[in-house]
This record gives structure tokens, sequence and C-alpha cells, in this order.
């Protein structure tokens, strides 16, 4: 019986001292709506997870053959904030915006997937040309970063990491809101600057992503 118990210590002592995954972070000020759920799965589908990043990361800076710098930046980035930085002003976008979008489309692309969505939001889409700012209630967390406003980040705090910038348009709707558009960007992190163009469709009271078209890369 003693035995058995010093046995079940030690395992629950090895187990306790196991790594456990950090807790991903929580958004406290989040309020479920239409343009939150949106919002986040726009963001979602752009930038990668936190563990991709990492691992790219990698990848980027050293060759494989570069064991001891690999083991060592892996270490930092175990322990290290990962910032995600979201653009405060929301991105105006003209108010034919998908109408150009559609002409292009047709002018370069033989995607017929493509078309027909395009084709298909941009008569009944409203896009209105009027100022924003991100609200932070409208992103769920889902990945490990450290999420933040670019107006609350003054400088990177020492030993942390930048994925990089999002920004995003408001959201468009349709008249009765079973589709929606938003203008995307990405820049900094792993890439330059990318833009976006997204399209969603609500069935069944859930909305899911339709096509998210590249639209440019810089």
């Amino acid at each position: 019986m003693k035995r058995s118990f010093v046995v079940l210590t030690g395992l629950l002592l090895a187990f306790a001292s196991c790594k456990q995954p950090k807790p991903k972070p929580v958004n406290k000020l989040y309020v479920s709506s239409d343009e939150a759920t949106i919002s986040t799965l726009a963001f979602n589908y752009i930038m990668p997870s936190d563990s991709v990043y990492k691992a790219h990361l990698i990848k980027y800076k050293f060759p494989a053959s570069a064991t001891e710098k690999i083991a060592r930046l892996t270490t930092e980035l175990d322990t290290a904030k990962i910032f995600v930085v979201i653009g405060d002003t929301l991105i105006r976008l003209p108010q034919d915006y998908l109408k150009k979008q559609s002409k292009d489309v047709h002018r370069s692309d033989k995607d017929m997937v493509k078309n027909m969505v395009v084709d298909s939001w941009s008569p009944q889409v409203d896009i209105h040309e009027t100022a924003g700012t991100f609200q932070m209630k409208n992103l769920g967390f889902a990945y490990g970063y450290t999420y933040t406003l670019f107006n609350q980040l003054k400088t990177l705090p020492a030993g942390s990491f930048n994925a990089g910038m999002f920004r995003m348009s408001a959201v468009f709707f349709n008249a009765d809101k079973t589709k929606a558009f938003a203008y995307l960007e990405k820049r900094g992190g792993l890439v330059v600057a990318q833009g976006y163009d997204i399209f969603l469709e609500k069935k069944k009271g859930k909305w899911f992503v339709v096509l998210c078209n590249l639209d440019w890369v810089s």
C-alpha cells in the first residue's frame, strides 16, 4: 500500500511539472453581434494562429542547420508576448467599390466562382462612406496573441514580437443582413502587406466565409 502511494505521488508530481499550455486570452469587452461574428471570422481567416506564426518565424529567420539559434528562439517564443496590432480607424471604401471589383474580375480573372460571388454581392450590399473606429467589442480572441489597438501601443516591450497589424473596413450588409462584405488588410509580421475582399453569407443563423479574395500584395 505504501509503495502504491509513493508511485501515485510520483506520477502526480511528474504530471504537475509537465509544461502546461498558456490559456488563450479572453476579450472581456466582446459583445455578440453580426458585426462581431464577421470581424472575428475575418481576422481569423487572414491572420495565422500564434503557433503557425512561431513556426514560420523560426523557418524565416534560420536555416534548419542553425540548431542552437533555432532552440534559443523557440525558447524565447515560448514565454514572449506576441502582439497583434489592430488599426483604430476603419478603412473607408468608395460607394462603387464592389461595382469596380466586379468589372475588374471579369476583365482579368477566369475564376467562375469569384465572378459569381462578386456579381451577386455587388448590387445587394450597401457600401456607405462613413468614418469610424474599430471597436474591440467586435473581436473574439481565438489565438494566444496579445491583442492591442494601435493607439494603445507606444512601443513593443523588450523581448516581445510583432505578428503584424490587422485593419479592416466597416462591415457592409444587404437589406436583410444575410450577405456581408468587408475589406481587410494585413501589414508586417511575416509579410509586407496584403489586401483582401471577404464575402460572407448567413444561413440557418450562422455566418460563414463564401470567398476571401487576395486583392493585392505589396
